[in-house]
């Protein structure tokens, strides 16, 4: 059994249980890209489309470069989100900037993602 077979359904659980319905909205409308409509973030039309997640958004310590640790916001999230992107749950919305893939053995478990 691999660490995705593993940690996968965890995490699925985990975000069903704890996280709240958001969604993924990327601010590319200009890109109408085979690559970007396979993707699923631009409609036929040119406008952002939205992708449906489960996503938790909360502070985490960062350790800096010189050492100082800060609190940070991230969403933790299954969709992978892009940096721009917005996330959006209920009325709030947070502004997607470094996404940190979480992928032992190259496959994708969940996505971190700094908010703004």
């Amino acid at each position: 059994m691999s660490l995705y077979d593993e940690f996968y359904p965890l995490a699925i659980e985990l975000l069903t249980e704890l996280g709240t319905d958001a969604t993924l909205i990327g601010t590319a409308p200009t890109d109408t890209s085979l690559a970007a409509k396979r993707a699923g973030r631009v409609a036929a039309g040119g406008q952002p489309q939205g992708r449906p997640t489960k996503a938790v958004v909360g502070p985490i310590e960062v350790t800096g470069s010189d050492g100082r640790k800060t609190l940070q916001s991230v969403a933790t999230m299954l969709a992978e989100p892009h940096q721009g992107d917005t996330l959006t749950m209920g009325s709030l919305s947070w502004q997607i900037g470094k996404v940190t893939r979480i992928a032992p053995q190259g496959q994708a478990i969940v996505y971190i993602a700094e908010v703004a």
